[in-house]
Protein backbone atom coordinates (compact mmCIF):
# COMPACT_ATOMS: atom_id res chain seq x y z
CA UNK A 1 0.00 0.00 0.00
CA UNK A 2 1.00 3.58 -0.34
CA UNK A 3 2.94 5.04 2.57
CA UNK A 4 0.24 7.63 3.19
CA UNK A 5 -2.32 4.84 3.64
CA UNK A 6 -0.06 3.14 6.18
CA UNK A 7 0.41 6.45 8.02
CA UNK A 8 -3.29 7.31 8.22
CA UNK A 9 -4.36 3.80 9.27
CA UNK A 10 -1.63 3.67 11.93
CA UNK A 11 -2.51 7.13 13.25
CA UNK A 12 -6.15 6.08 13.48
CA UNK A 13 -5.21 2.96 15.43
CA UNK A 14 -2.92 5.02 17.70
CA UNK A 15 -5.90 7.26 18.48
CA UNK A 16 -8.28 4.36 19.05
CA UNK A 17 -5.79 2.65 21.37
CA UNK A 18 -5.05 5.94 23.24
CA UNK A 19 -1.31 5.38 22.99
CA UNK A 20 1.07 7.84 24.62
CA UNK A 21 3.87 9.49 22.64
CA UNK A 22 6.43 6.74 23.28
CA UNK A 23 4.06 3.94 22.31
CA UNK A 24 2.87 5.97 19.31
CA UNK A 25 6.47 6.29 18.17
CA UNK A 26 6.97 2.53 18.44
CA UNK A 27 3.67 1.99 16.60
CA UNK A 28 4.75 4.24 13.73
CA UNK A 29 8.19 2.65 13.69
CA UNK A 30 6.77 -0.83 13.15
CA UNK A 31 3.67 0.22 11.21
CA UNK A 32 5.12 2.77 8.80
CA UNK A 33 8.87 3.29 9.05
CA UNK A 34 9.73 -0.31 8.23
CA UNK A 35 9.16 0.88 4.67
CA UNK A 36 12.49 2.68 4.87
CA UNK A 37 14.00 -0.65 3.88
CA UNK A 38 12.85 0.21 0.36
CA UNK A 39 15.82 2.57 0.21
CA UNK A 40 18.10 -0.42 0.80
CA UNK A 41 16.11 -2.33 -1.81
CA UNK A 42 16.80 0.46 -4.26
CA UNK A 43 20.52 -0.25 -3.93
CA UNK A 44 19.91 -3.93 -4.66
CA UNK A 45 17.73 -3.00 -7.63
CA UNK A 46 20.38 -0.64 -9.01
CA UNK A 47 23.03 -3.34 -8.68
CA UNK A 48 20.92 -5.99 -10.39
CA UNK A 49 19.18 -4.06 -13.15
CA UNK A 50 20.92 -0.70 -13.26
CA UNK A 51 19.52 2.72 -12.54
CA UNK A 52 18.77 3.32 -16.23
CA UNK A 53 16.09 0.59 -16.20
CA UNK A 54 14.16 2.33 -13.42
CA UNK A 55 10.59 3.19 -14.40
CA UNK A 56 7.23 3.67 -12.67
CA UNK A 57 6.16 0.07 -13.25
CA UNK A 58 9.27 -1.36 -11.57
CA UNK A 59 8.88 1.11 -8.69
CA UNK A 60 5.30 -0.03 -8.11
CA UNK A 61 6.06 -3.77 -8.38
CA UNK A 62 5.03 -5.13 -4.97
CA UNK A 63 6.93 -8.36 -5.57
CA UNK A 64 10.08 -6.57 -6.64
CA UNK A 65 13.36 -6.25 -4.83
CA UNK A 66 12.18 -3.38 -2.68
CA UNK A 67 11.31 -5.22 0.50
CA UNK A 68 13.56 -6.69 3.15
CA UNK A 69 12.87 -9.63 5.41
CA UNK A 70 10.84 -7.31 7.69
CA UNK A 71 8.02 -7.56 5.16
CA UNK A 72 7.84 -11.34 5.28
CA UNK A 73 6.00 -13.47 7.83
CA UNK A 74 9.30 -14.92 9.07
CA UNK A 75 10.11 -11.51 10.56
CA UNK A 76 7.84 -12.46 13.43
CA UNK A 77 10.92 -14.21 14.82
CA UNK A 78 12.42 -10.72 15.30
CA UNK A 79 9.29 -8.70 16.05
CA UNK A 80 7.79 -11.07 18.64
CA UNK A 81 10.90 -11.09 20.87
CA UNK A 82 11.03 -7.28 20.55
CA UNK A 83 7.43 -7.14 21.74
CA UNK A 84 8.13 -9.51 24.62
CA UNK A 85 11.31 -7.65 25.62
CA UNK A 86 9.52 -4.32 25.64
CA UNK A 87 6.51 -5.87 27.41
CA UNK A 88 4.06 -4.39 24.96
CA UNK A 89 2.16 -5.79 22.02
CA UNK A 90 2.39 -2.54 20.06
CA UNK A 91 5.32 -3.60 17.81
CA UNK A 92 3.64 -6.90 16.96
CA UNK A 93 0.21 -5.36 16.32
CA UNK A 94 1.45 -2.57 14.06
CA UNK A 95 3.96 -4.75 12.20
CA UNK A 96 1.20 -7.30 11.63
CA UNK A 97 -1.10 -4.57 10.34
CA UNK A 98 1.59 -3.33 7.94
CA UNK A 99 2.33 -6.80 6.60
CA UNK A 100 -1.39 -7.60 6.27
CA UNK A 101 -2.03 -4.39 4.33
CA UNK A 102 0.88 -5.12 1.99
CA UNK A 103 -0.30 -8.72 1.54
CA UNK A 104 -3.82 -7.55 0.66
CA UNK A 105 -2.37 -5.17 -1.91
CA UNK A 106 -0.15 -7.83 -3.48
CA UNK A 107 -2.68 -10.65 -3.47
CA UNK A 108 -6.04 -8.99 -4.07
CA UNK A 109 -6.05 -5.26 -4.70
CA UNK A 110 -3.12 -4.26 -6.87
CA UNK A 111 -1.40 -0.89 -6.87
CA UNK A 112 -3.39 2.29 -6.34
CA UNK A 113 -6.70 0.42 -6.26
CA UNK A 114 -10.11 1.92 -5.60
CA UNK A 115 -10.36 -0.16 -2.42
CA UNK A 116 -7.12 1.35 -1.11
CA UNK A 117 -8.37 4.84 -1.97
CA UNK A 118 -11.63 4.10 -0.12
CA UNK A 119 -9.66 2.78 2.88
CA UNK A 120 -7.53 5.92 2.88
CA UNK A 121 -10.57 8.22 2.77
CA UNK A 122 -12.47 6.21 5.40
CA UNK A 123 -9.48 6.03 7.76
CA UNK A 124 -8.79 9.74 7.27
CA UNK A 125 -12.38 10.68 8.06
CA UNK A 126 -12.43 8.35 11.06
CA UNK A 127 -9.17 9.87 12.31
CA UNK A 128 -10.56 13.39 11.97
CA UNK A 129 -13.80 12.36 13.70
CA UNK A 130 -11.88 10.73 16.54
CA UNK A 131 -9.67 13.77 17.03
CA UNK A 132 -12.69 16.09 16.86
CA UNK A 133 -14.57 14.04 19.47
CA UNK A 134 -11.55 14.31 21.80
CA UNK A 135 -11.61 18.09 21.38
CA UNK A 136 -15.37 18.14 22.10
CA UNK A 137 -14.75 16.22 25.35
CA UNK A 138 -12.53 19.02 26.60
CA UNK A 139 -14.39 21.91 25.00
CA UNK A 140 -18.08 20.99 24.53
CA UNK A 141 -18.95 23.98 22.31
CA UNK A 142 -15.89 23.76 20.04
CA UNK A 143 -16.50 24.69 16.42
CA UNK A 144 -14.97 23.20 13.30
CA UNK A 145 -12.68 26.24 12.95
CA UNK A 146 -11.48 25.75 16.55
CA UNK A 147 -10.81 22.09 15.72
CA UNK A 148 -8.77 23.03 12.64
CA UNK A 149 -6.87 25.66 14.62
CA UNK A 150 -6.13 23.13 17.38
CA UNK A 151 -4.93 20.56 14.84
CA UNK A 152 -2.66 23.07 13.12
CA UNK A 153 -1.25 24.19 16.47
CA UNK A 154 -0.67 20.59 17.46
CA UNK A 155 1.05 19.77 14.17
CA UNK A 156 3.21 22.88 14.53
CA UNK A 157 4.17 21.89 18.07
CA UNK A 158 5.08 18.37 17.00
CA UNK A 159 6.98 19.58 13.94
CA UNK A 160 8.96 22.32 15.64
CA UNK A 161 9.46 20.62 18.99
CA UNK A 162 7.56 22.84 21.35
CA UNK A 163 7.27 21.27 24.77
CA UNK A 164 3.53 21.74 25.21
CA UNK A 165 0.92 20.86 22.62
CA UNK A 166 -2.60 22.18 22.30
CA UNK A 167 -4.27 18.83 21.62
CA UNK A 168 -2.39 15.76 22.88
CA UNK A 169 -2.31 12.46 21.00
CA UNK A 170 -3.76 10.41 23.84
Amino acid sequence: MLAVTHVVVCLLLVQLMNLDRNDAFVALLFGVFIDLDHLIGFGNYAETKGVASLDLESLMDPGGQWKSALHRPMAIMVVAPASIASRMAVPLVFWGLHVAMDYAQQSFLGNLSQVEAALLVFAGLALAATRYSKLIEGTPNASLSQYLTAELSYLRSVSFGRSKSVMPIA
